[in-house]
């Protein structure tokens, strides 16, 4: 007889049983999962440690790449490193807000400004130092303004260069309850993400007042700055809850609570929150949270599938922008011969502009997940197939579409909180069929693809089996 198992959610947080305890180098689909690329690097490596990163697209339409490193601010021209800064001694993250042409990069020692036009960058005289930034309406806003953990501070009207308060609509306000400023996310409103509430900033349309400050939640908040991404007008982040998605500013999704908070406190300690990273991939509708480190980890959560899974990779770094245009002479180089050249000039992707997901490899150069697939392993919880009996299992099929570099592993026991007694595994054939040889009441399968094998979806296994008594040797 064959029974199918359809691999159902990664909630490692539940107890065993039809969820999935590992989903490690894929992604979630509505049914079943999707290969991952791995890390491809696109440029050389920087001149020091990868500190943050964005890309914008200028009025003229060029699309600009920006990392700011430990020494200063570089840009991606040609598919060469120019250094916009250089001298500098950053030991914070760089955070960027575009406003018009013009870039405003802040880093926690002292606010800059990139004019997208001249493809220069300058200190931005008047602003405040800070470690946040966003714009909100005709705002520019930083938090932690002058070093000050509790303050936020907006510039003038429809000016990112006049921060005189009470000039031109320009301001501050204190923090006085819920502890630190973590960090802000802009639009047509603000929302200001404290240690232990988060608080939502309304224009009024009053030129001595222009904003209002109302709690959205007064008893938590966010507990890593790193955590904080946006989609849209869902903001991501890490509570002392757990991960949270507020919706709108104003509705509040516990997303991990029962499926996965857990396994991530078990993974890293609150000391190191700040090696959390955080960007969003809108061509795939997913956010994911990566704890750097060789290798590091990856959650990987679709918002819209309301479903997670993990990637395990070397990095430094995470975040989201837009595809650099290339000139005529970078072409030259990356495709000596251009007849041979795999896409037409008229892609979009030599324009600039298409969305994409950056990586920062552990050598500090900048690629995406656009290399060969990664290894790749999913296992369920605890099974009965044929419960109250036992299940006598002589192989297993694989659904997917690889042809090799596929493995099952089978953990079958009389009872759950058994010593493992063997795990029994085998390579699938050129038929298709996986054999093996197993027998137990409680079954757990684990379906591997090894790194480089070439696949695209994985939706379940089947298992191929007899029905024996209620226990070994029945």
């Amino acid at each position: 007889m064959r029974q199918r198992i359809e691999f159902p959610a990664y909630l490692p947080d539940q107890l065993p049983g039809n969820v999935l305890t590992v989903a490690q180098g894929l992604y979630p689909a509505a049914t079943g999962y999707r290969a991952a690329k791995s890390f491809q690097a696109i440029t050389d490596p920087l001149s020091a440690k990868f500190r943050g990163g964005a890309s914008f697209i200028s009025s003229d339409g060029t699309a600009y790449l920006l990392a700011g490193t430990a020494n200063g601010l570089d840009r991606l021209s040609g598919g060469a490193w120019v250094n916009l800064l250089v001298a500098m001694s950053v030991t914070g993250r760089w955070q960027f807000a575009q406003f018009g042409d013009n870039v405003v990069a802040v880093n926690g020692v002292e606010t800059k400004e990139v004019d997208l036009v001249a493809g220069s960058a300058s200190t931005l005289t008047g602003a405040p130092n800070g470690v946040g930034v966003a714009v909100v309406g005709p705002h520019v806003v930083i938090t932690q303004a002058d070093g000050n953990d509790y303050l936020v501070q907006w510039s003038a009207f429809n000016d990112h260069t006049a921060w005189t308060p009470a000039v031109d609509q320009a301001g501050f306000q204190p923090m006085l309850t819920g502890g630190e400023v973590m960090g802000i996310a802009g639009g047509e409103y603000g929302v200001i993400l404290q240690r232990f509430r988060l608080v939502r900033m309304m224009l009024t349309g009053d030129p001595l007042a222009p904003f209002t400050f109302q709690e959205i939640t007064t008893n938590f908040g966010c507990a890593s700055r790193g955590s904080i991404a946006q989609a849209g007008r869902t903001v991501f982040f890490l509570s002392d809850r757990g991960f949270m998605a507020l919706d709108d500013g104003a509705a509040i999704r516990p997303i991990g609570n029962e499926k996965f908070d857990q396994t991530f406190r078990d993974s890293i300690s609150p000391e190191d929150y700040d090696r959390i990273w955080a960007a969003v991939d809108p061509k795939r509708t997913l956010v994911m949270w990566g704890v750097e480190g060789v290798p590091g980890t990856v959650w990987v959560y679709n918002w819209v599938l309301d479903r997670a899974s993990t990637l395990r990779f070397g990095f430094n770094g995470l975040f989201s922008g837009f595809e650099s245009g290339l000139t005529l002479e970078a072409l030259a180089v990356l495709y000596p011969d251009l007849d041979t050249m795999p896409m037409s000039l008229d892609d979009p992707r030599f324009n600039g502009g298409d969305p994409r997901f950056y990586v920062v490899g552990a050598d500090n150069t900048i690629g995406a997940l656009s290399g060969p697939n990664m290894a790749a392993a999913v296992e369920t919880g605890w099974l009965e197939p044929v419960a109250p009996n036992v299940a006598r299992i002589r192989g297993a099929w694989p659904n997917g579409d690889a042809i090799e570099g596929v493995r099952v592993i089978v953990d079958a026991r009389q009872r759950q909180g058994d010593m493992q007694e063997v795990r029994t595994s085998g390579d699938m054939q050129p038929s298709g069929r996986v054999p093996l040889r197993a027998s137990g009441k409680s079954v757990k399968v684990r379906v591997e693809h090894v790194a480089g094998a070439e696949w695209s979806y994985l939706t379940g296994v089947d298992l191929e089996m007899d029905r024996a008594g209620l226990r070994h040797g029945g």
